[in-house]
């Protein structure tokens, strides 16, 4: 039989028509990517011409640029701004109280205002009713030099954040 006599010819002939059929497929298949790519490309190429698509890229970079040099200034200028309320007082505690017992309203108080290192000053203001004593002590990274009262103390601990 010539069938069997020629079986290498057959395997050649078999495997080239495997192969056949895996090219087709693959052609196929990429030529369907293809015509999805062009659709995309025909979409974004509409309406522009290669030298209207180059002045839009253009517009677009100056833009990029134009943001990025606002950005930056706008770093600056927030810099600047956490270096100033970094000085300024920015914290403020109150504490009101009688400081005599046979009067009431709570007229007296104790304020303590203080910076973003609780540096500042403690103000207590003690009202009898007739009169008014004023008195103000420094705070130097929340501490004093004096010894504070239970009031002044309230308003201190309440300024720094540790109570509400």
């Amino acid at each position: 039989m010539i069938i069997f006599e020629n079986i290498d010819l057959l395997i050649v002939i078999f495997v080239l028509l495997i192969f056949v059929i895996v090219a087709m497929t693959f052609s196929v298949i990429a030529y369907g990517k293809y015509s999805e790519l062009n659709k995309k490309y025909e979409l974004f190429m509409t309406g522009r011409d290669a030298e209207s698509l180059e002045e839009f890229c253009m517009s677009l970079q100056n833009d990029i640029d134009f943001l990025m040099e606002d950005n930056q200034k706008n770093k600056d200028i927030i810099k600047n701004l956490n270096r100033i309320t970094k000085n300024s007082f920015q914290k403020i505690g109150i504490h009101k109280y009688d400081a005599f017992e046979e009067k009431t309203g709570k007229r007296s108080f104790a304020l303590a205002i203080l910076d973003f290192t609780n540096t500042g000053f403690v103000i207590t203001c003690q009202n009898n009713g007739d009169n008014t004593i004023v008195f103000i002590k420094n705070v130097d990274a929340g501490t004093t030099s004096v010894k504070l009262g239970p009031e002044e103390e309230r308003a201190l601990v309440s300024a720094m954040g540790q109570i509400e």
